[in-house]
């Protein structure tokens, strides 16, 4: 209907006379259309829905960030614990863990990357693979060597529920 639409113009800022141009309808029409379909209120109620989505969506990115955090650590020990349980204690090869896990850090950047730009991404000459589904690949294959250089193996995570009963 000519009413929504424009609304829709009127939330963009257009004026009362180009709305009337727009629809080839009297400006007393698109004034009854702001009042008889309470075009303020909508708004306002369209504001609040906005920041409430807003608010939960930074609430999600807080918890995934938390959640990957926590993850972050529970690796990281595991992997300088089943170095310790080997004897081997050194600064070079506690390092490497190091290294796994800022290789970790990337592999995780990339996966967010290819999730919300997909594997194919606007190119030049139309679509292209998106870099980071090859640079995945390669993050992973970097991060097996370290382990195979340090001589351990991925190992089972079990669940930990907390407080908060979030899992991980």
């Amino acid at each position: 209907m000519a009413h929504e639409k424009a609304f829709k113009d009127w939330l963009n800022g257009m004026k009362y006379k180009d709305i009337a141009e727009k629809y080839n309808v009297k400006i007393d029409t698109v004034k009854s259309w702001y009042k008889r379909h309470r075009w303020k209120e909508k708004k306002e109620r369209l504001s609040r829905e906005s920041v409430q989505e807003e608010v939960i969506e930074a609430h999600l990115s807080v918890e995934v960030i938390h959640n990957k955090n926590k993850l972050r650590a529970i690796i990281e020990k595991d992997l300088k614990e089943q170095l310790q349980e080997k004897g081997v204690t050194q600064s070079y090869f506690m390092n490497l863990v190091d290294d796994y896990m800022a290789l970790w850090d990337v592999k995780n950047m990339l996966i967010e990357d290819i999730n919300n730009r997909g594997v194919t991404v606007p190119g030049m000459h139309g679509k292209k693979k998106n870099d980071s589904v090859g640079e995945l690949n390669k993050t992973n294959g970097q991060m097996l060597k370290i382990l195979a250089e340090l001589g351990l193996k991925a190992t089972d995570i079990e669940v930990i529920v907390d407080d908060d009963d979030d899992e991980l």
